[in-house]
């Protein structure tokens, strides 16, 4: 037989709210400044940009991905929606409102200490 699933039909319509139509989880892509390929992350909608990039360094950081991360604390890295946008993302905007689900993640500057 084949790979087909029958689902019984209910006797009463289904009804449908904005509710249900919503997706509980989001898949983004990631790629890291010097990095092959992207990270793919699923998160919730009401998540923001700290989350996110907290959740691609420790995918990184666990998969033992090269090259090797000098720093993996989340607040030494700018999300942004691509390597040639200068703007940042704000860690507090949530992830429902970004428009986009591919973005770029690169490490902030380096301030001097003199």
């Amino acid at each position: 037989m084949g790979g087909f699933v029958s689902i019984p039909r209910t006797q009463q319509p289904i009804e449908t709210t904005n509710d249900s139509l919503r997706p509980s989880k989001l898949l983004f892509n990631v790629t890291i400044h010097n990095s092959l390929g992207t990270i793919k992350v699923l998160m919730l909608p009401e998540d923001n940009v700290g989350d996110l990039i907290k959740a691609v360094l420790v995918i990184y950081d666990g998969g033992k991905m090269r090259p090797v991360l000098r720093n993996i604390d989340p607040n030494c890295y700018h999300l942004h929606y691509s390597p040639y946008n200068l703007q940042s993302l704000k860690p507090s905007e949530k992830l429902k409102n970004l428009g986009s689900r591919n973005f770029f993640l690169c490490s902030k500057p380096r301030t001097s200490s003199r």
